[in-house]
């Protein structure tokens, strides 16, 4: 667990599970023999990625930014998706019961499976603030995105979830802003302290390999949204030196964002104040 502390806010960095995806699908029109350079895949495709919440300690409470992968997969889900299960408060200093708030970027099952038990069960006290138009498409999905919703921890949110629309304060100091995308209703969540402005990309940037433009994935179902956020939200993280934590790398991710040699986005990683 890392931990990055700012004058309002101390962020741990917890671990919720380990999975893999095909490469072909993660990186879109991006050949194979260039991310292939950068996560190199296995004998099926697929890139081993994972899974990051942010727990944040607050002055008021503790904010816990998605809820990730999580256990109770079955063997099938498991063998398709390389699933190693890991409890994301197993070292985490309080325990999911002190969680006041609960904030989701978007609720597919690599975000949001560890909110609900696989029988159904919501696993927490707190509300869960999602956008409206995600919750919408969660709770009807259609034919391309129906996989990415398991039914029943889906509908375990039912009396807990607390739709927002756009952007907004839903927390002292912490913000959410509707980006689009991934799906409808994508959204980053900013957490502005005193000093520092830490992000959490949730899947506007996957890994900090997805860091320049035309790197989108063919799991997008909006692709040309997700680069037109893309170009704004890059623009306020260059200004404002944001700290970026990205959701999948398969090693936890904190970084800077920074313009190369060749005019292309890049992330710097940042190291933690403490583990």
């Amino acid at each position: 667990m890392r931990i990055f502390k700012g004058k309002r806010f101390t962020i741990y960095q917890l671990n919720s599970g380990k999975f893999a995806l095909d490469g072909g699908a993660m990186f879109g029109v991006v050949p194979k023999a260039l991310w292939s350079r950068l996560i190199p895949p296995d004998d099926l495709n697929r890139i081993p990625m994972a899974t990051h919440p942010l727990l944040v300690e607050t002055e008021k409470g503790w904010v816990l930014i998605e809820a990730g992968l999580g256990t109770g997969w079955d063997e099938k889900f498991k063998k398709i998706y390389d699933v190693t299960e890991e409890d994301p408060f197993a070292d985490a200093p309080v325990g999911r019961d002190e969680v006041a708030l609960v904030i989701q970027t978007h609720l597919h099952f690599d975000h949001a499976g560890e909110l609900a038990t696989p029988e159904g069960e919501f696993r927490y006290k707190a509300p869960v603030v999602v956008q409206a138009m995600e919750w919408a498409d969660a709770l009807y999905p259609h034919e391309r995105s129906r996989a990415s919703y398991p039914e029943r921890r889906i509908r375990a949110l039912e009396d807990h979830v607390r739709p927002v629309s756009g952007s907004g304060e839903v927390w002292p100091g912490i913000y959410v802003h509707r980006t689009g995308g991934h799906t409808r209703g994508h959204q980053i969540v900013v957490i502005r302290d005193e000093d520092r402005l830490f992000v959490f990309t949730g899947d506007l940037l996957p890994t900090r390999h997805h860091a320049p433009l035309p790197y989108v994935m063919a799991y997008d179902l909006f692709p040309e949204d997700m680069l037109f956020a893309r170009k704004y939200w890059y623009d306020l993280f260059l200004r404002e030196r944001a700290i970026l934590f990205t959701p999948h790398d398969r090693a936890p991710f904190a970084g800077e964002m920074y313009v190369d040699e060749k005019g292309k986005h890049r992330l710097r990683e940042i190291q933690p104040d403490g583990d």
